[in-house]
């Protein structure tokens, strides 16, 4: 970030009245005005003296200058990170389409995205079943083939009642 002159220091003039002021409205200039009012105070009280007053004041335009360049770059950097809550908000309601603490909307990427990994989780059930029921179905005729009975539980593809073989494809069927 870079601190432009005109942050620190802006519209100063220089007062011809029974003192010499620079005026101005930069952050630098308001932090002098108060240290010049500051140190001229403490000089008429006689706590500061002749030699001492250039170092006092040198010391203080230090500390000044370096405090109001270190102002305004946090003020630059707050707008900078304004500028991003402002964009994060925006992609935040995009995700959502919702401007407060709720859950996201069904249209919502994060809603469509809540879908969709309920229906993957209904398909990987459904492979599994289907799964299953291949083996049954290989079973079943492994041992028909084999045995010319069927020794499984499955007592007949068509058959009705506990443990034939429809039963076993309708719970294998995805449902929702």
């Amino acid at each position: 970030m870079t601190v432009a002159n005109t942050d620190l220091t802006q519209g100063s003039a220089l007062t011809t009245s029974a003192e010499y002021v620079v005026t101005g409205t930069g952050v630098f200039d308001d932090l002098m005005e108060a240290v010049n009012i500051h140190l001229s105070a403490q000089f008429q009280l006689g706590r500061i003296t002749g030699a001492d007053y250039a170092t006092v004041y040198l010391g203080a335009m230090q500390s000044a200058l370096q405090n109001s360049s270190s102002f305004v770059l946090g003020k630059e950097k707050t707008n900078a990170e304004t500028a991003v809550l402002s964009q994060k908000e925006i992609t935040e309601f995009a995700q959502t389409e919702q401007t407060t603490k709720i859950a996201p909307t069904s249209t919502s990427i994060m809603g469509k995205q809540a879908t969709l990994y309920g229906e993957q989780a209904k398909g990987f059930k459904w492979n599994a079943d289907q799964k299953y029921l291949k083996t049954l179905l290989d079973a079943w005729s492994i041992n028909v083939s084999t045995a010319g009975v069927a020794s499984t539980n499955i007592v007949a593809l068509n058959a009705v009642g506990t443990g034939n073989m429809n039963d076993q494809i309708s719970d294998a069927e995805p449902v929702g």
